[in-house]
């Protein structure tokens, strides 16, 4: 499992999904936590976003995207077989 970190929602969406697999989870962080209010992410995988990002920025998530912490994101980091910053 990947675990792409999206940190601009301006990044190429199409070449991300390209390289990803449905096993892949990708983490909206920062500025990408924007990209919820798009009606459909082309993301083969589980999307996620990080709580503390939408908190600041007073998102509110839809069912498909689960907020999570800053300690499930480092047991994430040190689970994957991979870890991608994505801008």
């Amino acid at each position: 499992m990947k675990l792409i970190n999206l940190i601009t929602p301006s990044a190429n969406l199409a070449e991300l999904s390209s390289i990803a697999s449905e096993h892949d989870l990708l983490l909206l962080r920062q500025d990408a936590v924007y990209l919820v209010h798009k009606a459909a992410l082309p993301f083969p995988g589980k999307v996620l976003a990080l709580e503390s990002d939408v908190t600041w920025r007073n998102i509110t998530l839809p069912a498909s995207i689960r907020a999570i912490s800053d300690a499930e994101w480092v047991t994430l980091s040190a689970n994957a077989s991979q870890n991608l910053l994505w801008s």
